[in-house]
């Protein structure tokens, strides 16, 4: 798959079937920074076969860490784990690749990587990430693309985040369980990775009171053991999905999802959109006529609709009997989707962050690039509503977060292939 770099998406009347839903993304490479805190051996289970779970391998290895994979199956072991610089070559690939900042405070007191990299979706700065550290008695320095902390003598403190990040949150977390002392992080966000992650290192050992608020309470120790960790579905795979089937005709089993607590937030907007969603033990039972009633939308932090799943609902709103909007409070070029879907004949108006969305056009395919994760992923959806062949290129940033799109959308009877 990765010798071929774009997505033949052909017209859908209708989807039926049933798709597996893969292991999060956004949960598992927390946990994965998460395994240097001890030392010793994790294994993780429904691990997703995704490009950053395999760069975050790549940086662990840096650092003398053992990793291997068979399938859905990840094998950490951080017995031999020394500290090394990691380079900028890797940690550009990657966002998450910051999060290995707080483990390598916690461990060594020390930390020199390259800047992260990821999607432009706009400035996501780790600045409240820095000031955190630098409140935990960390000196940080940057220089060009390194980044470079040290301490000699890691301290709780408490912080208030003046923007719930959950990077920061998770990363400061991170440091915080091997620090000296109290730390409490007032302002911290809630998602359910948040949640997962401090269920995790509670498991590690980890003292920590206020999970699922906005106040942490961390006790710092040096008694964290390894231990294995079940990987939660990817929720943001599965919203995809579901706001997938409001536009086109659809009966569909999204399989794996045992709860639908951590992402009430988008089955509620999928209801909105017309779609009928059933949840039975493992499963959820997904129906809609295809018909999108039109409305107005708006991202925010969690438990609102996430900015993570903004392209996908402005693609399928293409489809809706009117005009909608959907207003964008996280990320400032989020709605850079809107030139590519004009390349489809979408009409699309933009208005600092709110886009004004006429449904019902006549999309037609054509050519288009992707630009991130999310943005990359609903060009393939809309490619579904287009007459005619729609080609998505530049598919390495889908890679990054979805297994096999195209796997996936065939076992639905979407005619999609890999060119």
């Amino acid at each position: 798959m990765n010798s071929l770099n774009a997505i033949s998406v052909k017209p859908a009347k209708e989807l039926k079937g049933e798709i597996e839903i893969q292991g999060s993304k956004n949960t598992v490479l927390p946990i994965m920074a998460a395994t240097l805190l001890s030392s010793g051996r994790t294994v993780i289970y429904n691990c997703p076969q995704i490009e950053d779970v395999q760069v975050m391998c790549q940086l662990l290895e840096c650092m003398h860490v053992k990793t291997s994979r068979s399938g859905h199956v990840l094998t950490i072991d951080t017995t031999e784990a020394s500290y090394e610089p990691l380079p900028f070559s890797l940690t550009g690939r990657l966002r998450s690749s910051i999060l290995l900042l707080g483990p390598m405070l916690a461990r060594w007191q020390q930390a020199e990587l390259g800047m992260p990299g990821g999607c432009a979706i706009g400035l996501r700065p780790i600045d409240i990430h820095l000031e955190g550290f630098m409140k935990m008695n960390v000196d940080v320095r940057l220089h060009h693309d390194m980044l470079t902390c040290n301490s000699y003598h890691l301290q709780g403190c408490e912080y208030h985040l003046r923007f719930p990040s959950v990077g920061a949150t998770e990363n400061l977390l991170l440091a915080a369980v091997g620090a000296k002392g109290r730390t409490i992080l007032r302002g911290a966000a809630k998602e359910p990775e948040i949640i997962e992650l401090c269920e995790y290192l509670r498991a590690m050992g980890a003292l920590i009171e206020g999970v699922g608020t906005d106040v942490l309470i961390i006790k710092g120790t040096d008694a964290l053991a390894s231990c294995d960790y079940d990987n939660v579905y990817d929720r943001i795979v599965a919203g995809t999905y579901l706001l997938m089937a409001a536009a086109v005709p659809s009966d569909l089993k999204l399989m794996g999802i045992e709860s639908i607590h951590y992402m009430k937030n988008v089955v509620d907007t999928a209801v909105k959109l017309g779609v009928s969603v059933v949840k039975h033990k493992h499963y959820l039972h997904v129906r809609s006529a295809g018909n999108v009633p039109a409305g107005s939308f708006e991202t925010g932090i969690y438990p609102e609709f996430p900015t993570d799943l903004q392209p996908v609902l402005l693609a399928v709103l293409l489809r809706a009997d009117g005009s909608s909007s959907v207003t964008e409070t996280i990320f400032e070029n989020r709605l850079g989707i809107a030139n590519e879907l004009a390349k489809l004949n979408a009409s699309i108006q933009i208005a600092g962050r709110q886009a004004v969305i006429q449904g019902r056009e006549k999309l037609s395919g054509g050519v288009v690039r992707a630009t991130d994760l999310r943005q990359g992923v609903a060009l393939v959806v809309a490619g579904l509503l287009c007459q005619g062949t729609t080609i998505v290129t530049d598919i390495g940033y889908i890679q990054r977060g979805y297994e096999d799109i195209v796997r996936d959308l065939r076992c639905a009877g979407a005619n999609l292939s890999y060119v």
